[in-house]
């Protein structure tokens, strides 16, 4: 018997796998109460299962940045802070800002065959590069939630006012955190857009002048809080981190009679509607803040970091297309990470029009009027509020703050 030596086949390498790590924004519905566990859990299965070159890694535990401040993000994208990595989710209002610090790089493509909102587009792109640094993913936008169909039709600061008062309950008119240093600015260009309209809003974002009619309707809407000669919506009585969501409690309670905030706020709600009141009760419309309505959009969008290139950058594409796919988003919306028994949509805004029509969007009650609602708005600015948005709060809250 001979023996080959040297000729035996050799076991199989297994290819190295791509790392690709993404912190996710953060600010959204937990609907399973278990610091999105189970809804990263199963994201990264599907995709993996999907693409099992990459190793996806949501949310790295070493991760500490603010995902408002871009200079921490930034640092990290470089690879100069102690968590690196290679996409971030965050909010296109520092997208100037990023990119000045040259940690993000443009995306090569959006990802395929997808329809897309116009508006998160436009947020994504660096208007003087004309290059698109952001894959939109959630859209934002003011809204009021209230029982009454008045106040859904008031399209104006002055028919809001006039619908709430006629209930004439015993109740405060409205519940709503209008303070925060992005809050309070982003109200102020929200009403500047139902004012003016959307082009020239990025004249708005300054310090030297504020536009006294939008100050005036501001103040207007504000004056729906006031309740026992006190302000709670600019006082701070709702400004509070351990209780975000009191305005929407108080709403679900029946203890005011409107609260206004982004389109998740129907999560809260719905969760502490009182027994056996239908949700068809509650009605939704966007916030009017001046004399018009024109929903101004937030963007969330992922951002690629500038050393993400090569097999990083394919592998950033192929996540971005999975995360855009109507199928993906239909059942992070409907909460399917939660509990069967106990799931309330999240009422997130997807930056895709695909997306409302998966079957379980078209069958909700309440997306079909947000698809109505958002279809024509349009972007914030996305870049210059970051440095001045604190000098701005101030301005405006002593402007309408101010007795009429």
């Amino acid at each position: 018997m001979s023996l080959l030596l040297g000729c035996d086949t050799p076991d199989p390498v297994d290819p190295v796998k791509t790392t690709l790590r993404v912190p996710l924004y953060p600010f959204i519905p937990d609907a399973a109460g278990d610091q999105f566990k189970a809804m990263n859990a199963r994201l990264e299965k599907e995709f993996e299962a999907a693409h099992p070159n990459i190793d996806l890694v949501l949310n790295p535990s070493c991760f500490k940045d603010d995902f408002y401040e871009p200079a921490q993000l930034a640092s990290s994208l470089k690879g100069e802070g102690e968590c690196g990595y290679d996409v971030v989710e965050t909010d296109t209002a520092i997208l100037g800002e990023l990119v000045a610090a040259g940690a993000v790089r443009p995306w090569p493509r959006l990802p395929e065959n997808i329809d897309w909102h116009p508006s998160g587009v436009a947020a994504s792109t660096h208007t003087e590069q004309n290059a698109l640094y952001g894959v939109p993913h959630w859209l934002c936008g003011h809204f009021v939630m209230s029982r009454d169909e008045a106040v859904r039709q008031a399209r104006t600061t002055s028919a809001l006012v006039q619908a709430l008062e006629a209930r004439n309950t015993a109740v405060p008119n409205m519940a709503f955190n209008m303070l925060g240093s992005w809050k309070l600015p982003s109200l102020y260009l929200d009403g500047w857009v139902d004012a003016y309209g959307f082009q020239g809003v990025q004249s708005a974002v300054t310090t030297s002048s504020y536009d006294q009619g939008v100050l005036r309707s501001l103040q207007t809407f504000a004056s729906t809080c006031v309740s026992s000669r006190k302000n709670p919506c600019l006082d701070g009585t709702y400004d509070l981190e351990e209780n975000f969501d009191l305005p929407a409690t108080l709403f679900a309670e029946n203890k005011v009679d409107a609260t206004a905030g982004y389109s998740e706020r129907l999560h809260v709600i719905l969760k502490k509607l009182p027994a056996g009141e239908s949700p068809s009760s509650i009605k939704i419309s966007s916030v009017p803040l001046a004399e018009g309505s024109r929903p101004i959009l937030f963007t969330d969008s992922y951002f690629l970091g500038v050393n993400c290139t090569g097999d990083c950058e394919k592998a950033a594409l192929a996540f971005v297309q999975y995360m855009s796919q109507p199928s993906t988003y239909e059942w992070i919306l409907m909460s399917e990470d939660a509990p069967e028994g106990t799931r309330v949509p999240r009422y997130l805004l997807p930056a895709t029009l695909d997306a409302y029509n998966a079957p379980k969007l078209r069958a909700d009650p309440f997306y079909p009027t947000l698809a109505t609602e958002t279809r024509n708005g349009g972007p914030f600015p996305n870049s210059g509020l970051y440095g001045i948005r604190k000098q701005m709060r101030d301005a405006i809250l002593e402007a309408i703050s101010l007795a009429p």
